[in-house]
């Protein structure tokens, strides 16, 4: 008989939109890496069953019960690698390979949750990825399972991995404690206040608003924001008494409000939870999506715009306990009115995550890292997307800065979205141009807009 644990609220959520949606690649994370040097089929798979021995979430099952939902634990070797040639394939067949597999749908209550590929092109240039579905996992979890398999790989043959003092039940525990007790109420009641009742942040569609978002459709576009302007951002925040995350997030928030005209709305930040003593190491399901207020009016200027964004963010933080998925469900939400329909976040890596730190920079600079005397090099692959309208990521590293915009397709085109990119980093160059001008009054159009604007105006009838 498997072992059977409760799920954390996040997860429930999670398994509620995959059994809407159950082919849906929407939920989907996967990371991957391209490796010039060889590596050794069972050696991998060696390594692999550590790793998921370290992470039982990572074998984990989905079935439901007369309590609700579980998750039921297997044995190690329950995650399979795949290995397949792919004599002289190109970055782009290779990119290709690497999609399909991970936008595969998860079987969560046959197969499970977490499946590896090594797609090997020469003998000494291959590519290793690993996908799991969201609901055992985040993007920094990501991450540090593809660190523990290295890490795994390259150690003595006798070597194990150390202990995890924590693991996911932990987490899971202590948000039922949090909950049960009167804490939860405390929660509940900053909440309701904290939104109120402005309605969730829009942008003008191309196509109108399904009943049912069936599907979860979404394509991604990004714009790198100008190596120019980045130093100038930082330099901005500080200037400000701001973050630079503080800064990015309150001038989206002036992108909303200029192209939809809403003196108030709500945006969506998902965050991680993994604060708790020993949980930095540990793979799960440890992301919150805080709801942040925006309010605008004549008057405000981006410096206003990104102090408010600070306040909020510190605020939302100190009541992050409170899941999303809770105040979702609240009587004035409904699925076609939810808190946030566009989210924005920031991914800059840490010292606790060198490898993903290493291959940033590197991908930044056009060139390779080397981690545990492996050459390496990022596979980027678009994922995850559909998840909201649209859901930004602003992808940080020493050197470079760029967004990243997911969005769905049944509501918007790429060409809109593209312009949208365009416009946000307008604006973030006017911000850094005079922190003190107002919103109401920064033209969202580039020169070139400008003046194609001026020659219609001007033209003969």
């Amino acid at each position: 008989m498997q072992d059977s644990r409760p799920l954390s609220i996040g997860q429930e959520a999670l398994w509620f939109l995959y059994r809407m949606a159950p082919d849906s690649p929407a939920y989907n994370v996967q990371g991957a890496l391209r490796i010039r040097a060889h590596l050794d089929d069972d050696r991998l798979r060696q390594a692999l069953r550590a790793v998921v021995d370290r992470h039982d979430v990572l074998r984990s099952t989905i079935a439901e019960t007369a309590a609700g939902p579980r998750r039921l634990v297997g044995p190690p070797n329950t995650v399979a690698l795949a290995v397949r040639d792919v004599p002289e394939a190109g970055a782009e067949e290779l990119v290709k390979w690497v999609r399909e597999f991970g936008e595969a749908p998860f079987d969560l209550s046959g197969r499970g949750t977490c499946r590896a590929l090594l797609l090997r092109r020469a003998p000494d240039d291959v590519v290793l990825a690993v996908a799991t579905h969201h609901i055992v996992t985040d993007a920094t979890s990501q991450w540090l399972l593809l660190q523990d398999l290295l890490d795994a790989y390259t150690a003595p043959e006798e070597a194990q991995l150390p202990p995890l003092r924590r693991g996911y039940d932990d987490y899971v525990a202590a948000e039922q404690r949090t909950l049960s007790g009167p804490r939860r109420e405390q929660l509940r009641s900053f909440w309701a206040e904290f939104c109120g009742a402005a309605p969730a942040g829009e942008l003008p569609m191309d196509r109108p608003r399904p009943q049912v978002r069936a599907l979860f459709d979404g394509a991604t576009c990004e714009l790198r924001v100008p190596d120019r302007l980045v130093p100038r951002l930082r330099h901005t925040a500080q200037q400000t008494g701001v973050t630079t995350f503080a800064l990015l997030l309150g001038v989206f928030q002036s992108f909303i409000h200029r192209y939809s005209g809403e003196p108030g709305f709500l945006v969506g930040c998902p965050t991680t939870t993994r604060t708790g003593p020993g949980m930095r190491q540990v793979v799960g399901y440890l992301v919150n999506t805080l709801t942040l207020p925006a309010h605008f009016g004549p008057a405000t200027t981006f410096a206003g715009a990104a102090a408010a964004a600070q306040r909020h963010v510190l605020a939302a933080m100190k009541h992050g306990a409170y899941p999303y998925a809770l105040l979702a469900g609240e009587s004035r939400y409904t699925s076609r009115n939810p808190p946030a329909r566009i989210a924005f976040t920031m991914v800059a890596p840490s010292r606790l995550e060198p490898l993903l730190q290493l291959v940033t920079e590197a991908a930044a600079t056009g060139g390779e890292a080397e981690y545990r005397g492996l050459p390496l090099s990022l596979v980027d692959v678009p994922q995850m997307e559909g998840q909201f309208d649209i859901s930004v990521e602003m992808r940080q590293s020493e050197s470079a800065l760029t967004a990243v915009f997911r969005y769905a397709t049944d509501l918007f085109d790429e060409e809109t979205v593209r312009q949208f990119l365009d416009h946000y980093v307008e604006l973030l160059a006017a911000a850094v141009e005079d922190p003190n001008a107002l919103v109401a009054g920064t033209s969202l159009l580039d020169d070139a807009e400008l003046g194609a604007l001026l020659a219609l105006g001007t033209a003969d009838d």
